[in-house]
């Protein structure tokens, strides 16, 4: 009896010196959002994620269920989309959720404000939450995109089609895509970053984003 009520005065004096001193140990979930145009790098950044990451719980969000769902849907915001989305994800409560793409890339589609997305922000405040920008040198886009043309699967280069007739309007596109987004970006009130990924410097990044995200 004497051993168990010291362990529990024990217990009390400990959670009373935590919550004075602020040492209390809160795991809250991390969401990390890859946002950027195409090619810029989103699927390669994640998988670099993953690899340094083995052994924590990461949840993948692709484009197949971040974009393409709404892709037809230029001029709405999809609210509602983008909350059930994080809430039924943030459920399963892994310790990393990355995003390809999120609500940013829909900002710019509908030429809406983030302020349009206050409720979306709120719902990702609850987390800790990151938006890494992949930018891209605007001289190097043009040809990054007829790359990435040449080896992906054709229906990519079918798509990319519907920005443009020639390269260069292609590329005037995505500048136009890149310069709208940044701006938007500089309007969170969600804690983002951004990386170049010109060069390819996929480790560096790498590195860089998992410092800030404390992992």
């Amino acid at each position: 009896m004497v051993i168990y009520v010291f362990g529990y005065m024990a217990g009390i004096i400990d959670e009373v010196k935590t919550a004075l001193l602020g040492h209390a140990t809160i795991n809250v979930m991390k969401i990390l959002i890859l946002e950027g145009i195409a090619t810029s790098g989103k699927s390669t950044i994640t998988e670099s994620i993953k690899e340094q990451l083995v052994g924590l719980t990461v949840q993948t969000v692709s484009e197949e269920e971040t974009h393409i769902p709404i892709m037809k849907q230029v001029n709405e915001l999809h609210i509602s989309f983008f909350k059930n989305l994080i809430e039924r994800l943030a459920a399963e409560e892994p310790e990393l959720i990355i995003f390809d793409r999120l609500y940013l890339t829909q900002a710019f589609r509908a030429g809406a404000s983030l302020t349009e997305y206050s409720a979306i922000e709120n719902l990702l405040s609850k987390y800790d939450t990151l938006t890494v920008f992949l930018e891209v040198d605007e001289l190097a886009i043009a040809e990054r995109v007829a790359k990435a043309a040449q080896h992906r699967d054709p229906s990519w280069g079918e798509y990319i089609r519907t920005k443009g007739t020639t390269d260069s309007e292609i590329a005037d596109y995505y500048i136009t895509q890149q310069r709208s987004q940044a701006k938007l970006l500089n309007t969170s009130t969600l804690a983002h970053m951004t990386c170049n990924t010109t060069q390819h410097g996929y480790a560096e990044i790498t590195r860089q984003i998992l410092k800030k995200l404390q992992m």
